[in-house]
């Protein structure tokens, strides 16, 4: 198990969508109680750090999602 690079308040980027958002929770690695969509990883990558954050959307409204820590970057 990785220490999280991010901590709860931290400002971050998703990689791919480009969305900003806040880290408001941390998990050492996946965990089912914050997966609302009950993804089926491999167990490498849900053993990594995984963050409840909430994110902006096109729009600008919030939207909480439960991202790995590699779909995530440093604002």
């Amino acid at each position: 198990m990785t220490e999280p690079k991010f901590a709860i308040g931290d400002r971050v980027r998703h990689v791919s969508m480009g969305h900003h958002g806040v880290i408001v929770a941390v998990d050492r690695e996946h965990s089912a109680a914050h997966d609302t969509n009950d993804l089926s990883l491999n167990p490498a990558i849900r053993a990594n750090p995984w963050y409840k954050v909430t994110l902006e959307d096109e729009r600008g409204q919030p939207v909480d999602t439960y991202l790995s820590e590699s779909q995530l970057d440093s604002e």
